[in-house]
This record gives C-alpha cells, sequence and structure tokens, in this order.
C-alpha cells in the first residue's frame, strides 16, 4: 500500500497588523460555483496573483504545493483533465481500457505538438510517467504498485502493475500525470523546470520568463490542440504578493485582476469592493489540528478526543473563516468520498461517533472525564505559521476550548521554512505537540489522503498508530475496482481509527476566488488547481 499524499500549505501569507477581533461569517447563504461565467473574448494581458509566494521548482517531478501546481497546470498537460466538478475526461489520453484487472492501456491524441513544433509521442509519455518512479519524487507514492511502463506503439502506452491499483488512472488527472518532451527534459537536466532551464510542454501557454522574486510571465500557446482551454489572454504576469494587505489593496485597486486561494483577511474588503467579484466554490480542503509526537500530551487518543469534543467548530467556521468554511468531525470529510459510492459514505457517517459542531453539555461533560485520567498531561504546544491570523485566531478558539478542560495549551508561530520543514524532519517537531495544518486532497477519493495518516510509518503518522486490520482493508481498497466493495473496506476502517481521534477535525474549506468585473471564466473550484485553468479567463 502506498503511503499516499496529503499536502500541507505553509501559508506565507502576512495579514491586517492589528487584526484582533473575530469578525462576522462573510459568506452567509451564498452558493457554491465551480465555475464563473464564461468568457467571451480575448484579454492582450491578464495579472493574476499566487498568494502562496513564489514557486520553488517548475519540475511537475518536485512540485509539491499550490504555486507550482497551478503554474505547471497551465504549461503542460496531463494524461487525463480534472474537471470543474472534480469528475475526469480524456486530455493528452482520448481514451483508455483494461484488458485485465493489473493492465492500464493509454491511448494517446494525434497531432498534440509541444511548443517547439515537435509532436508528442508515447516515448514522451513513458519518459514523463518514469519520472515519477523516484523515490524523490512528489507523486512515487501513486506509482508503487507499477512494474513497467513501456511504448506499445507511437500513440500507445501499457503500464502493468504488481497488483489492480484502483487510483492510479484518476491521479492521471493531476500532476502525477503531466507530461513533458523527453529530450529537452533530459538535456535539461537538474536545470529542468527552473528559472535557467525551462520548461518544453504542449499546454495552453508557454513559459515566456521567470524572474526570480518578481515573477513569471506565459504567452499563449495560439496552436493549442484543445480549442475548449485555448488562452483567452495573449499574456498572463503572475504575481508573488504574498502579503495580504498588499494583496488585497492591489486587487480591490485592480492593479492584480485576480487570485485563486484569497486569504480570509481579504474578505471583509473585497466583498464589498466595487471592482471585482469574490466567487466562493467547492474544495477538497479541510484544516485539521494533527498530533506531531508518539509520546506525551499528543499521543493519547483519550486527550484528542476530548480536544475533539470541546472545540467549537461553528465559531471557527463563522467567525475566524467569516463563513468560507463548514465544520468537520472527521479526518475523512465528505469532500473526499469517492462520489461513485456516495451513499456507502454517508450511511457510514451517519453511525460514527462524532462530536457535535458546537459542543454539547454532555460532550463537555464527557471531555473533562477523559482529560481527568491524566493529571500528568495537562499542557502542550500548537505549531501555527507565524503572522498568519486566521491560523492565530483559529489557534486562540482551540487554546479557549483546552483551557476549559484544564488544559494548557501554549501557541507557538513558527517562520514559514521552520513550518513547511516540520512536516518533513522530525528535528524540527522537537518541543511541540499539535500543529494546525491545512490538508487537501488531489482528487476526491480517500485513498488520495487517508493512507498517510494512518498507516504504520507512514509520512505523517506521528502519533504512531498502527492497526492490522485498518493496514488491510486499505491495502486491499486500492486494488479493488468497483466502487462500492472499496467503500465498504474503507469505511470499516474509518471506524477503527475514528475510535483512537488520529488528529482533530475541524473545518472543511472553501475555495475562494477573487476576479476584476472586467473578467471572467476562471474555474472556482479546486479543480483550478490541477486544469489549465488560466486559460479560459477573458473579457466579459
Amino acid at each position: 500500500m502506498s503511503r499516499l499524499r496529503p499536502l500541507f500549505l505553509a501559508l506565507a501569507a502576512l495579514v491586517l497588523a492589528g487584526c484582533t477581533g473575530l469578525p462576522r461569517a462573510e459568506l452567509g447563504s451564498a452558493a457554491l460555483r465551480d465555475t464563473s461565467d464564461a468568457a467571451t473574448g480575448r484579454l492582450d494581458s491578464l495579472v493574476w496573483d499566487l498568494p502562496a509566494g513564489e514557486p520553488t521548482t517548475l519540475d511537475y517531478q518536485q512540485a509539491g504545493d499550490s504555486s507550482p501546481y497551478l503554474v505547471v497546470s497551465n504549461l503542460c498537460d496531463s494524461l487525463l483533465r480534472l474537471n470543474p466538478d472534480f469528475s475526469t475526461s480524456p486530455a493528452l489520453a482520448r481514451s483508455w481500457d483494461r484488458p485485465d484487472p493489473r493492465t492500464l492501456v493509454l491511448h494517446l491524441r494525434d497531432g498534440v505538438r509541444f511548443w517547439d513544433g515537435t509532436t508528442l509521442t508515447s516515448a514522451d509519455v513513458v519518459h514523463s510517467l518514469k519520472r515519477q518512479l523516484d523515490p524523490n519524487a512528489i507523486a512515487n507514492s501513486f506509482f508503487v504498485n507499477v512494474r513497467s511502463i513501456e511504448a506499445t506503439d507511437p500513440h500507445t502506452v501499457t503500464v502493468r502493475f504488481t497488483r489492480p491499483d484502483e487510483l492510479f488512472l484518476k491521479e492521471l488527472a493531476t500532476t502525477a500525470g503531466t507530461v513533458v518532451q523527453a529530450r529537452y527534459a533530459e538535456h535539461a537536466g537538474k536545470k529542468f523546470g527552473t528559472a535557467a532551464g525551462g520548461l518544453m510542454c504542449s499546454g495552453p501557454f508557454e513559459l515566456a520568463a521567470w524572474k526570480s522574486g518578481v515573477s513569471i510571465e506565459l504567452k499563449a500557446n495560439s496552436h493549442y490542440w484543445d480549442a475548449r482551454y485555448r488562452a483567452h489572454a495573449r499574456k498572463v504576469t503572475l504575481l508573488f504578493v504574498t502579503d495580504t494587505t498588499a494583496l488585497t489593496q492591489a486587487l480591490a485597486s485592480g492593479a492584480i485582476d485576480g487570485a485563486f486561494d484569497v486569504p480570509n483577511a481579504a474578505l471583509p474588503t473585497l466583498k464589498g469592493s466595487v471592482a471585482g467579484q469574490l466567487y466562493f466554490g467547492p474544495s477538497l480542503k479541510s484544516v485539521q489540528m494533527a498530533p506531531l509526537q508518539d509520546t506525551g500530551i499528543a499521543a493519547e487518543p483519550d486527550i484528542r478526543r476530548a480536544l475533539s469534543l470541546a472545540v467549537d467548530r461553528t465559531q471557527l467556521a463563522d467567525t475566524v473563516f467569516r463563513g468560507a468554511a463548514t465544520p468537520s468531525t472527521t479526518v475523512l470529510p465528505s469532500a473526499g468520498w469517492d462520489p461513485e459510492a456516495k451513499a456507502v459514505y454517508e450511511k457510514a457517517a451517519a453511525t460514527l461517533p462524532l462530536a457535535h459542531a458546537s459542543p454539547t453539555t454532555a460532550e463537555l461533560a464527557q471531555a473533562r472525564a477523559l482529560v481527568a485520567k491524566y493529571p500528568h498531561l495537562r499542557s502542550g504546544t500548537l505549531a501555527v505559521p507565524a503572522g498568519n491570523q486566521d491560523q492565530v485566531n483559529a489557534a486562540a478558539v482551540i487554546q479557549q476550548a483546552a483551557r476549559s478542560l484544564g488544559i494548557k495549551l501554549t501557541i507557538r508561530q513558527l517562520p514559514a521554512l521552520q513550518f513547511s520543514s516540520m512536516f518533513y524532519d522530525p528535528t524540527y517537531r522537537r518541543g511541540l505537540d499539535f500543529v494546525l495544518a491545512e490538508t487537501f486532497l488531489d482528487i476526491p477519493d480517500p485513498l488520495d489522503w487517508i493512507p498517510n495518516l494512518v498507516l504504520p510509518k507512514a509520512m505523517f503518522n506521528w502519533a504512531g498508530f498502527d492497526d492490522p486490520a485498518v493496514t488491510s482493508a486499505l491495502t486491499k481498497a486500492q486494488a479493488t475496482l468497483d466502487p462500492h466493495e472499496r467503500a465498504a473496506l474503507i469505511t470499516g476502517a474509518q471506524r477503527r481509527w475514528e475510535a483512537k481521534t488520529l488528529a482533530v477535525p475541524l473545518l472543511s474549506l472553501h475555495e475562494v476566488t477573487y476576479m476584476n468585473k472586467r473578467i471572467t471564466g476562471a474555474t472556482t473550484s479546486f479543480a483550478q488547481l490541477f486544469s489549465p485553468s488560466l486559460a479560459l479567463v477573458g473579457s466579459r
């Protein structure tokens, strides 16, 4: 079983100085939309911001957070397309079939050309996919069951597996299925995907320039093969404004045309802006408080359960996140359910002993009784990214809940680099007990995320959870192609891991997008991250 990948985003945004109060909800009863109105005209130029900052690389093999994901997805095609409603459809692979449960045959689209005019072939696809077999590749966990990847002919690629794998095909709609020109990547070597080395892809935009610390410029690929995603903007300038005050002012004034992942602290100003419009869309993101140690207060399931019972998730959603979130009481939120077996997950969720969105008197009494069993575990630390007022305010709500149970929870703000490194380097976790983390699934499938938390020695299983029954069920689930049988295995395991409160689930987030009123067309669901979403942005 692979250690499937969640990504904890180290949000580097600075926020409004002196913002100590918790404002009212901003979303209200507005409906979630997965797309904005379609664009009707072209743009000479578009200025877009990357609120998570400048990408560290544009090499899809090493892309690991929202900024590189978005840029790569607009430059490079994947084998499948992730649609705004989270469904998948053909892209570079026009079709596929399974001759047997351990074989996947991809039939490639004819006539696709890279930016330099050369034709894409199966050799490029094989080279691109084989790069993901490197253990250091971000998407390597999706390839652990792959036995071989071969070019059957110039337009056919055959993937064989050591065991059936239901997840692999779905992930080809993300950067796991990105295709680049083999010859260019080999020649560029270690410079591939850097400002100096560049890329060679077949997407709707070409990489025109990367000015480190300043901007990335894209230009339209006028010969793009997919007319539906042919770029409306002739030129796109991507900025790296992470300061919330500066970004809010730039969006409200029209200096920046738009941005995905708009910080919640910007919502009060942007909601009332006459220059543009906010869009709230469905997402695959969630927020949870995860344990960082296998000893001490964080390692005790009863303490984690007590904190989960005591936290007021409604307050978090309505005040801290201004309505751009909904309470979540399980580490497998409904956004992560496989839509082909939704009824199975709904039925299972209804029988789980979950906490309420707002704690009841009985739950608070139960929480205090759980804590009373551990008089030696009454203090701990909670890590949050420094300067992120949304996270700091959320931590304050959790701190208040802990205090009501007799637990002193100290909030420690970590610089961006330290906060990010903490997830991968145990030395940065010393002296810390919990982390307030934003997680996301790439696609709506529990196996995209859950195994990293629940499998022994998994990437983010820091509390040391080890249940052979859970491991067996999830291993069988990934090898089960029938979605209802797979859901039964997963929900059976869910009952066991939820009993240990592996993390304190808090919220399911919404996507927040802002666009100047002169433009429209952007995907406003989480799918914007893994699709050529900027190509759809044009004039009204």
